[in-house]
């Protein structure tokens, strides 16, 4: 590499660094001009590398030979590496960057966003950071024939754009990192069996002669969902309809949060959005809580300061779609809470009852099985602490168990019975943590159905869970610890436990995020206190959500099936499904 090239080059990769900063971290969507040739420029190999996680001049990590087609799946990076050469260097210099077009649509500028969590935009295609190799540092030669006049060119990263180079006939290789996004800003979405088209473009956008694109064919891996999680610490799904398809809430990006109910008609092996013509336009979704009547989903949803309710109708097994059925009723306006939480239940005769923050308070508020919602009721109003992190659960008879969190470190619990009587609250605990990213200690709650007797699992400031039991008359039992592992909270500014609870035939399982590996744990109890040791089921991710409930797979068995963030750093892309079987406990 010539000493001018590298002079030249240090100074155009810091201010083309700076401009992408400061103007290009949004990738233009502009059409540009698909005819025009860069002259002197030439096209001559390519490869797209699947392991976008190899050093940048290892022979290794390939996803089809050079110059070829190549398949890749959405939300997981690779990168690609071009070879090209100059017959002429103008006094400017030249530089590169890519062009894409998808489904053999027009042609767009390939900018830089980053993943999973962008700055500004989520875009269908973009170059993103990589950790594999610094910016400029120099390639060696993987491609082309081995016989052609060679030089260095260099690795991109973070920008969209090579630095400027004036070598001619000489060989240089040039190498991104990519990803393609299956829900991006707009929200729009992308099929399996999705082209997409990249091509080398000059400065000013002219296309080079030689090659003249790659094709990467998309699918989305098995179980993936993409999207962004909802940052709740109550039920979100998956609820499976009497045909047997799957829901569950999400939101399509970070940067585009609409309210999304997404399906999956093969046991949780694919997903897609459905109605979303009729989706509810209020954004924000920090605290969503739902609770199922037939086969519709009653959704409570609260924003700073005003609280929605929406319904989303299931497919039955006469229909083969779900829809929107109510969409951003306003129920109540109360002072905005420290942290948004609210949680809802279904009572027997299809009436509703809600519970959610308030600036001190929690409001408690009905609504009738003919639709028609009641005034919103002050819990404690004259009594310390403060109040937050409501969570409820709801026995065969109508008995709503209420637990939330003090603004002390303390834990409350009791009973609305059916009458709508209060029962005397009863602490459970006085050190769950005083500070907003602990408010929400306490694990989504479960009843047994023969017994009333409601499971209380919370995690206290320490980091471990306990277990707690509270009977149908209010006896509270002592506390016993689930598990030696710590457990996360506040992943990624979600103010909840990372922890999920089932009950399946009598028995309770639980799904934990471990606060030191963020892998998630399975363990399970039969019997009051007696959790099995816990077993990873997903690691070596940077697990930040979960929530599951007990549905059937494809074979009509029982399993545990949740979703979860695999580490999106509350962005988008990296949602999944998996199910965990249900064995039938031994007589």
């Amino acid at each position: 590499m010539s000493q001018r090239y590298w002079e030249f080059s240090r100074l155009t990769v810091v201010f083309t660094l700076s401009l992408t900063i400061l103007a290009g971290c949004v990738p233009a969507t502009k059409d540009v001009d698909s005819q025009a040739v860069a002259p002197h420029l030439e096209w001559l190999a390519f490869r797209v590398r699947s392991d976008a996680n190899v050093s940048l001049n290892a022979d290794t990590g390939w996803a089809a030979p050079e110059n070829s087609a190549a398949d890749t799946q959405y939300d997981q990076p690779f990168r690609f590496r071009i070879q090209v050469r100059s017959t002429v260097s103008p006094p400017e210099g030249h530089l590169l960057r890519l062009q894409y077009r998808h489904n053999g649509e027009t042609w767009h500028p390939l900018g830089f966003a980053r993943f999973p969590y962008p700055d500004f935009a989520t875009p269908v295609v973009s170059v993103i950071a990589t950790e594999a190799y610094t910016h400029g540092e120099e390639t060696e030669r993987l491609l082309g024939a081995a016989d052609l006049p060679w030089d260095d060119g260099a690795g991109v990263n973070a920008v969209d754009s090579t630095p400027v180079w004036r070598t001619t006939n000489d060989a240089l290789e040039w190498e991104w990192p990519l990803v393609i996004r299956r829900f991006s800003d707009g929200p729009s979405f992308a099929e399996d069996g999705d082209i997409v088209e990249l091509r080398v473009v000059d400065g000013q956008g002219r296309a080079l002669a030689g090659q003249q694109s790659t094709e990467i064919r998309l699918t989305a891996a098995p179980g993936h969902l993409g999207g962004t999680f909802i940052e709740t610490p109550n039920r979100i799904g998956p609820y499976q309809s009497a045909a047997g398809h799957l829901y569950f809430f999400m939101e399509p990006a970070e940067t585009d949060n609409w309210f999304m109910a997404v399906k999956s008609t093969d046991a949780g092996q694919s997903w897609r959005e459905v109605d979303g013509n009729k989706r509810p336009y209020t954004g924000d979704l920090e605290s969503v809580s739902s609770a199922q009547t037939g086969s519709v989903i009653h959704l409570i949803h609260q924003v700073s300061r005003e609280v929605f309710y929406h319904a989303f109708q299931m497919d039955d097994a006469g229909s083969a779609q779900g829809q929107w059925l109510v969409t951003d009723e306003s129920i109540a306006t109360p002072d905005e809470p420290p942290t948004q939480f609210a949680d809802l239940v279904a009572r027997s005769d299809g009436s509703l009852v809600t519970l959610y923050g308030g600036a001190q308070r929690l409001f408690m508020q009905s609504r009738s099985a003919q639709g028609v919602w009641g005034q919103p009721q002050e819990i404690d109003s004259d009594v310390p602490p403060g109040l937050s992190g409501p969570v409820m659960a709801i026995a065969a008879d109508d008995t709503i168990t209420m637990a939330y969190t003090g603004r002390d470190g303390s834990g409350f619990v009791r009973h609305l019975r059916a009458d709508g009587s209060l029962s005397a609250r009863q602490a459970f605990s006085a050190n769950l943590g005083t500070s907003d990213d602990q408010n929400g200690a306490i694990v989504p709650m479960v009843v047994f159905a023969e017994t009333g007797e409601t499971v209380l699992i919370y995690r206290e400031q320490t980091g471990f869970l306990f277990e707690r039991r509270f009977s149908s008359d209010g006896l509270l039992s002592a506390p016993v610890q689930v598990a030696q592992n710590t457990v996360i909270t506040n992943a990624v500014d979600s103010e909840q436990v990372g922890a999920d609870l089932i009950l399946h035939d009598s028995r309770l399982h639980l799904l934990f995020i471990d606060a030191q590996s963020r892998s998630i744990f399975y363990t399970r109890s039969s019997a009051m206190g007696n959790w099995s040791a816990p077993q990873a089921v997903v690691e070596n991710i940077q697990a930040a959500w979960v929530r599951g409930s007990v549905h059937r797979d494809a074979a009509g068995n029982p399993v545990y099936g949740f979703v979860f963030d695999a580490g999106s750093m509350g962005g988008s892309g990296f949602n999944r499904y998996q199910a965990l079987p249900l064995q039938p406990v031994a007589q």
